[in-house]
């Protein structure tokens, strides 16, 4: 069987009003891949994801992200199907436990103020499990550990059962053994539920689990392996 492109884009430039960012940018990224976007600062990857995200429009060329246009018709119903942890993730301040927080994760579903289903309540019982967090469940997020924190906010995208896994910089405040086990995680998540992760760093090294890899650099995207 095909493999199936799950976000493509042909001949996409992009950026903001004048200043195009991206430049005749055209990749695909095939469903259950395991992606890893590094280069430096202001090489278009932040750019990208917004992109992926409905946040941005090409200025010229195409993007397709789970069969359609990410700006386009389906909103709140298209946002879930992506989970997506931005960087720069933290505890937060909000006295709330691991469990509240990984359930916030559901509020696009539900709608503030309305309470979590028994099955809602496994579905986050579930997304812990798969982070490794069910046993810190009842701690406060403002006390955890930045691994911890990182795993939380995993946990978090993917309690609705997204197909796309988007993470900016996941492991910039981790040491090098919670990058490999953070990345570990993802990969494993990837293989039991055949979602489709796409990891955005600088470090190239933290990168060593992706299948495929994509330097942006200058605007131009080039496939590593």
């Amino acid at each position: 069987m095909a493999a199936v492109g799950i976000i493509e884009t042909k001949d996409l430039f992009a950026g903001y009003g004048k200043n195009i960012v991206l430049k005749d940018v055209s990749l695909t990224i095939n469903a259950g891949s395991l992606a890893g976007i590094y280069g430096p600062n202001g090489a278009g990857k932040s750019t990208f994801v917004k992109l992926c995200l409905g946040m941005l429009r090409p200025a010229l060329g195409s993007i397709s992200v789970l069969g359609g246009n990410p700006w386009g018709t389906g909103g709140r119903k298209f946002r879930l199907r992506i989970g997506y942890v931005p960087q720069g993730t933290s505890g937060g301040n909000l006295p709330l436990t691991v469990r509240d927080s990984v359930g916030m994760g559901l509020y696009g579903k539900l709608g503030f103020f309305r309470f979590l289903s028994g099955q809602d309540r496994r579905s986050v019982e579930r997304a812990m499990e798969a982070c490794g967090i069910s046993r810190l469940a009842g701690n406060l997020v403002h006390e955890l550990s930045g691994g911890q924190a990182q795993r939380a906010a995993i946990a978090r995208a993917l309690v609705t059962d997204a197909e796309i896994l988007l993470l900016d910089e996941p492991t910039s405040s981790l040491d090098t053994d919670g990058r490999m086990d953070l990345l570990r995680i993802i990969r494993e998540r990837r293989e039991y539920s055949h979602i489709t992760a796409l990891i955005v760093s600088h470090d190239e090294a933290a990168l060593g689990e992706c299948g495929v890899m994509y330097r942006f650099n200058e605007g131009r995207v080039t496939k590593i392996a």
